[in-house]
């Protein structure tokens, strides 16, 4: 119920401008999981509508809605207040954005259809769940790719104009790609060398590249739904989960894990998306004021997800649970072993694709 009188409040918000009316094109299939995008292990602090106007005064020529599956204090969460707060001011206030974290708009899921019928103008979360959508974004699903985040976020602000041809036709506009953080592995056994991964039972989304990972190095993937990890672990259904440090404190599956482990198996890259009538129907001069703010929005995305993760790193510590870092021949091992799940991607997405991303993450990466 809450998310539809979400729904319902957003659909009132809509682009008021001329020209911006709802698209009439039919939503993908909910395929995709509800994982949210940096915080979905919790319920909102409040789960009452709660809403922020961007706007410094006076009454604004478009009101756009933004909203995120990530909790509102998550890094995911203050980037989306960010990207509302910089786009008001760059803009004199012709541009005010309402922001709605914790899933009130919706799941993932939800949030991507209600952005490509217009009922939503903008949503920020990451590509895993998206794939479903825009099945080249299964790009960010190969597997041990980087060994930092900086070179991640030097190759993805040169791949948000090569990734824009992906959305055609999909109603939405690609504003912005930015990494967060990486994935970590937790689990109960502790993972020192490739063949440690053999046997072990873990938890991952319903997605079929992250699925064939895991199963390529020697461990069962296991989906299940996010709401029943924790009994999971508990009950020992599954062995292990990856996420993002954060939802593996927010969850507090510290209380089920005895090691976390650096597996450096995904980066977390996030998506800010638009409605494309909505981008349309803007002029030249508003199209490009907010393509300059995209990219201060994604440098700031990074930013402070990285500030975060080191004080995440050291809470981890101070909950009794091991923090093993890989060595970089265990780490080449497991990216060979993945090479099944490059042969899945360059099919999904084309090798032409594939060849220039692995290229110029070996670029930024001298």
């Amino acid at each position: 119920m809450k998310k539809l009188i979400g729904l319902a409040l957003a659909c009132s918000l809509v682009l008021t401008a001329c020209g911006s009316g709802s698209t009439s094109t039919t939503a993908a299939p909910t395929t995709a999981p509800s994982e949210t995008t940096a915080g979905a292990a919790t319920e909102a602090a409040s789960n009452e509508a709660e809403t922020t106007a961007a706007a410094p005064s006076g009454e604004a020529e478009y009101n756009f809605t933004i909203g995120t599956s990530a909790t509102k204090d998550s890094a995911i969460g203050k980037t989306m207040q960010y990207a509302a707060d910089l786009i008001a001011e760059r803009t004199n206030g012709r541009i005010s954005i309402t922001c709605y974290p914790d899933s009130q708009l919706g799941s993932d899921a939800e949030l991507v259809e209600g952005v490509q019928l217009g009922n939503v103008t903008m949503v920020i979360g990451n590509t895993a769940p998206q794939v479903a959508f825009v099945p080249s974004l299964a790009l960010f699903d190969l597997p041990n790719t980087y060994d930092d985040i900086s070179v991640a976020q030097t190759v993805l602000a040169g791949f948000t104009e090569k990734m824009a041809g992906s959305f055609e036709g999909t109603q939405m506009h690609l504003c912005q790609l930015f990494p967060t953080v990486f994935r970590y592995m937790s689990s109960n056994k502790e993972i020192k060398t490739v063949d440690d991964f053999n046997g072990i039972k873990i938890r991952t989304m319903t997605n079929n590249n992250h699925m064939a990972y895991w199963n390529a190095l020697g461990a069962t993937a296991t989906p299940l739904d996010f709401s029943e990890l924790y009994i999971g672990l508990q009950q020992g259904l599954v062995d292990a989960q990856e996420n993002p440090l954060d939802i593996f404190l927010s969850s507090n599956f510290y209380e089920q894990q005895k090691y976390v482990i650096n597996t450096k198996h995904i980066a977390f890259v996030a998506t800010i998306l638009m409605n494309q009538e909505t981008w349309d129907s803007l002029p030249a001069d508003l199209q490009q004021t907010l393509t300059e703010c995209f990219t201060e929005i994604g440098q700031y995305g990074t930013k402070v997800a990285q500030e975060a993760e080191s004080q995440n790193i050291q809470t981890v510590k101070d909950k009794d649970v091991a923090v093993i870092e890989l060595d970089d021949a265990t780490l080449a091992a497991m990216k060979e072993k993945a090479q099944p799940v490059y042969d899945m991607v360059r099919e999904a997405v084309g090798s032409e694709l594939v060849d220039e991303y692995l290229a110029a993450i070996e670029a930024s990466s001298k």
